[in-house]
């Protein structure tokens, strides 16, 4: 914690600034933001991810979410809710008129030029992406934080630049007390997870299997080990059995994360695979579950994905949460349906968002052997609640499988093509992208 203050702490004023905390407590990087906070005495509001913001599930229309209302200058953030506001603000981008779209083009092409030479844009700032953060933060956001998971360089550099905020990404797990590594400030690329803070170190060990090696060039690569006294004593109880996780080396003791990193010659490490997320396919092809989910994250009806893939299959499937509001705004667009939820086992209709699906995959520079052959929208909301995902959004894969077995398993049986059985009038205008 000591690391944490030291690295991103320096950038607030402890008597004006304000603190929003709307992640779990159960979220080790909110619970070590929010003792950091009380301990430096920092004002602090509390909200939560339904309330968040002007389009959040429990706001009604017409009425402010709790970003609005508190105005805060430090958050914490997972990748989900990043993806949501990145989305969120395209679509009110996409719905102005032609000018002010391309003025906004226009600037925010010219302002992450000038990010990535590591210069400022005040007078664009002023001009354009200040009322940005007005409008999707309260105008006072100035700093996040994020972790929990992979974070896209694209979302990334949209929110440094559209949002005018300093964004730090971390790395970091439970069993590590939260971040092993953050972000510089000054920092001008994206997609890395910085360098390790000054309460731990980092390893890198070769995976054959996965034909990752510290000797690799340019970079050495390899499966994340943290040490040092951040790292916890080991699991309770039942859990206890994993603790073959935990090894000692050279007198260090260290968590063997089952990520894979990349380090670079300035000491920064990025995160570029999982052991857990990387599987075999029946031809020998492995794929990356959550590269491809990243770029079907693109999709403006995707809420939350899940690719599925296994040793026996020669193909991926793909179950997608959708976002019923964009969800509702396609159906009506494309088949003249507003009510979706009637849709979801038309064949027309799985066929038109399997073809959108791909086409966000084949943009995010994904290979055919990974890209899925099959979709299905399910009419579940995928919330903690749910039990099918974590307190910070992330995918709890072997509940989601248990649950759909019997539509992962319809998924892979070829059908024959036939004629819907409800003829769905379909509308001249083009899908959504």
């Amino acid at each position: 914690m000591t690391g944490q203050q030291e690295r991103i702490f320096t950038m607030i004023n402890t008597d004006t600034d304000i603190y929003i905390a709307y992640l779990p407590l159960a979220h080790i990087l909110e619970l070590c933001c929010e003792i950091l906070v009380y301990f430096m005495g920092i004002k602090c509001g509390y909200s939560s991810p339904q309330t968040l913001t002007d389009q959040s599930t429990a706001i009604k229309q017409g009425q402010k979410g709790d970003l609005q209302v508190l105005r805060p200058h430090i958050m914490c953030c997972v990748p989900t809710i990043l993806d949501r506001i990145h989305k969120t603000v395209n679509e009110k981008i996409n719905q102005s008129n032609f000018f002010r779209r391309q003025l906004f083009h226009m600037a925010y092409k010219i302002k992450v030029k000038r990010l990535e030479e590591g210069l400022d844009s005040p007078y664009l700032n002023k001009l354009i992406f200040t009322r940005m953060n007005e409008m999707v933060l309260g105008g006072r956001v100035k700093t996040m934080m994020c972790g929990g998971a992979v974070l896209s360089g694209e979302t990334q550099r949209f929110v440094q630049a559209a949002l005018c905020v300093t964004l730090f990404q971390g790395y970091g797990l439970t069993e590590t007390c939260a971040a092993a590594t953050i972000a510089d400030q000054f920092d001008t690329t994206v997609g890395r997870a910085g360098y390790p803070l000054v309460s731990c170190e980092i390893r890198l060990v070769n995976w054959e299997e996965g034909h990752y090696h510290n000797t690799d060039e340019p970079h050495p690569r390899g499966e994340i080990l943290i040490g040092g006294k951040v790292v916890a004593e080991g699991y309770f109880a039942g859990a206890s059995k994993e603790n073959i996780n935990f090894i000692e080396i050279d007198g260090t003791r260290y968590f063997c994360t089952g990520d894979i990193g990349e380090m670079f010659s300035d000491g920064t490490l990025k995160i570029i695979d999982r052991k857990k997320d990387l599987v075999k396919l029946r031809g020998g092809e492995y794929v990356s579950l959550t590269k491809v989910e990243m770029a079907i994250h693109k999709f403006p009806i995707v809420e939350n994905c899940c690719l599925c893939a296994s040793a026996s299959a020669e193909y991926t499937v793909v179950l997608i949460c959708p976002n019923p509001k964009q969800l509702t705004i396609y159906a009506e667009k494309n088949f003249g349906e507003k009510e979706w939820q009637k849709l979801v086992d038309n064949e027309e209709f799985n066929e038109q968002i399997l073809k959108d699906v791909q086409d966000a995959c084949k943009k995010g520079g994904i290979e055919r052997f990974e890209t899925p052959q099959r979709v299905k929208i399910v009419t579940e909301a995928w919330i903690p609640e749910t039990g099918l995902v974590t307190d910070a959004f992330k995918l709890k894969r072997k509940a989601i499988e248990q649950k759909y077995q019997d539509v992962i398993e319809d998924l892979y049986i070829d059908k024959p093509k036939k004629e819907s059985s409800k003829r769905i009038k379909k509308s001249r205008v083009a899908p959504e992208q």
